[in-house]
């Protein structure tokens, strides 16, 4: 397999992990943030959850800077290949680096 092809592979698998990494800590999101406290929920004396759950945060927390090394290293190699061989920019990377650095930010410093 030629440098090029293999750059290619090592693209491939980070942008997988990376977005793979993204989508499981978008699940994870869903069971740690707080209820929607609906007012037909609480007329009907639902129990709703108004805070974070303190285990799953730290959870997504970690999943989300996870998710930011491995597309920041994503970003490097795909640097590297574009100035040492003839591929393109892969628009997708840089995208996912900026979310989850935003939204490890956010967690760190909001919730």
């Amino acid at each position: 397999m030629s440098r090029l092809g293999i750059i290619q592979v090592v693209l491939t698998v980070l942008s997988l992990l990376g977005w793979s990494l993204a989508i499981y800590a978008l699940i994870i999101f869903g069971e740690a943030r707080p209820d929607r406290a609906v007012g037909y929920f609480l007329s009907k004396g639902a129990s709703v959850r108004l805070n974070w759950d303190p285990e799953l945060t730290i959870k997504l927390e970690y999943l989300i800077w996870w998710c930011a090394g491995v597309s920041f290293l994503n970003l490097l190699v795909n640097f590297y290949a574009k100035a040492t061989t003839r591929i393109g920019f892969w628009v997708n990377i840089p995208l996912l680096f900026l979310v989850s650095l935003a939204a490890g930010l956010y967690i760190r410093y909001v919730v």
